[in-house]
């Protein structure tokens, strides 16, 4: 997992408010999915899970700034402490309670998030307790089994919005937590899919994830669109960079290649497996820039034959382009770019 941040040696960005109103938007999952909703929904960290995608986005929404999103931008990480001792967490999130397992090493760093939640239920050894590993192991998997004892019906964050699986409860029984409910004595005493129904709940809490409070409001501002910016005053500035002549033998390709560098390079730093055509950046030059164009256009061999000379009226030079989804003007005569945003064309 990602490290926590922290300034001045104490944890910032935590808002009780939204800390509070982002596990009451999972509850309503629950609440308001009538009859056939599950009663809960499980969220199981590290190898517990298998490191499992959809738990670990799920603890990165409601633990935000904790299981943070870019280390880069850490100013401190807990180094004294290894992640599995970190991701030593289970959930089971119902609709009026919250069921959560930690360890005493982790407590102190979840407290802040789940104080001011409404019937929580903790289950957390004492440091001394915690020494001893065999009886740690059984006090887990005993917490485990109190947790879901009022449940027939559980839900899973499988994927996560970058990965996306087909859901498969026996994938789920691999993991290293359901297969000790099994366990005679500390555990259930059978398998963990006999007893209880599992559901795929990524979708509805990708819909849950992607609705703005200030904690994403404050990130989309402070950490998006900086990127953002930075990207397209790249792109203006190598644009500006061209004189006139030189500007006119310009590619599609050559002109997107900033951008598809991004693009990959953002894949790569999310984890995010999804290259679907919608989700790619694109260049298009003049007459070559009608939505046609674009659902023909190949992502993975974008045109070098189209070029600002040859993709206006009759074969002029092109006097406009859609990039990234947005229509902009290219100058006359000077070969520059007009900054200003004509119209959302895609």
């Amino acid at each position: 997992m990602a490290g926590i941040r922290r300034v001045n040696g104490k944890l910032s960005g935590i808002n009780p408010a939204v800390s509070c109103s982002r596990l009451r938007q999972v509850q309503s999952l629950l609440r308001d999915g009538g009859p056939a909703a599950p009663e809960g929904v499980l969220c199981s960290l590290g190898i517990d899970s298998r490191y499992n995608e959809g738990c670990s986005e799920l603890a990165k929404y409601l633990f935000y700034g904790l299981y943070g999103r870019n280390q880069l931008s850490l100013e401190h990480a807990v180094e004294e402490f290894p992640d599995e001792m970190l991701d030593d967490v289970i959930l089971l999130i119902q609709a009026q309670c919250v069921h959560l397992y930690c360890n005493p090493l982790n407590y102190s760093y979840l407290l802040p998030y789940v104080s001011h939640w409404r019937n929580l239920h903790l289950y957390c050894m004492t440091e001394a307790e915690y020494e001893d590993e065999e009886a740690a192991e059984e006090f887990k998997i005993s917490s485990f089994v109190t947790m879901v004892q009022d449940c027939s019906r559980i839900g899973v964050p499988y994927s996560s919005q970058g990965h996306v699986q087909r859901f498969d409860m026996f994938m789920v029984e691999k993991w290293p937590l359901i297969q000790a409910f099994a366990l005679e004595g500390i555990g259930g005493g059978s398998f963990f899919t006999m007893k209880y129904k599992l559901m795929d709940m990524s979708d509805m809490l990708w819909q849950v994830y992607n609705r703005l409070d200030p904690v994403s409001l404050e990130n989309l501002l402070t950490e998006d669109l900086v990127n953002f910016e930075k990207q397209w005053s790249g792109f203006f500035s190598s644009m500006d960079l061209e004189s006139h002549l030189s500007i006119l033998e310009l590619s599609e390709a050559q002109a997107g290649e900033a951008f598809r560098t991004y693009y990959s390079h953002g894949l790569i730093s999310s984890n995010i497996t999804d290259k679907s055509k919608s989700q790619q950046p694109f260049v298009l030059f003049g007459k070559h820039s009608s939505s046609e164009d674009l659902e023909a256009y190949s992502f993975n061999f974008p045109s070098e034959s189209h070029q600002v000379r040859n993709t206006g009226l009759e074969g002029s030079a092109a006097r406009h382009m859609r990039k990234s989804g947005l229509q902009h003007h290219l100058g006359k005569g000077s070969g520059t770019m007009d900054h200003c945003v004509e119209a959302c064309s895609h």
